[in-house]
């Protein structure tokens, strides 16, 4: 086996213990919090700004019946709030409770993110611009991926 494909299996095997590790972490993180894990999934999605029900739904691969179950356990624990959206009255905007977040999920993963930016801390810009660069084409992959799961 040539050097390349030997360093591309390499790096498909790292991936796949990342994905591995990624999913027993969100576990252990969601048992900390006293939350399940698609809950903490959502709460994942919220945190780049609020949602409708339904896009909170899409995003996360749920139903829309099974998001209402989310978002009144989320709320139920203070997580998130629900708001009419002021153009649509009929949709609920769902956003995050920053302040409960902040104090509840945030110390859970402030640990992890600390060692990985000491990680990042050995690489150049140009190397972390290409690590970047790496992660944002595999985000593409993932999503085309989980459409092409979901549709077919």
């Amino acid at each position: 086996m040539s050097s390349r494909a030997e360093a591309i299996n390499g790096l498909l095997d790292a991936l796949r213990r990342a994905n591995v590790l990624t999913v027993s972490m969100s576990q252990a993180a969601a048992e900390r919090i006293g939350i399940n894990t698609t809950d903490l999934h959502c709460l994942n999605l919220l945190s780049s700004g609020p949602l409708t029900a339904s896009e909170l739904a899409r995003q996360a691969g749920i139903t829309t019946a099974s998001v209402t179950g989310v978002i009144d356990r989320l709320e139920a624990v203070g997580y998130v709030r629900r708001e009419r959206d002021t153009a649509d009255r009929r949709k609920v905007v769902v956003s995050l409770n920053l302040e409960r977040t902040a104090s509840d999920v945030v110390p859970i993963f402030a640990p992890l993110i600390k060692s990985w930016r000491a990680a990042m801390s050995d690489y150049t810009d140009e190397e972390l611009d290409l690590i970047k660069s790496f992660l944002t084409k595999t985000e593409t992959i993932f999503t085309t991926e989980i459409t092409n799961l979901r549709t077919r």
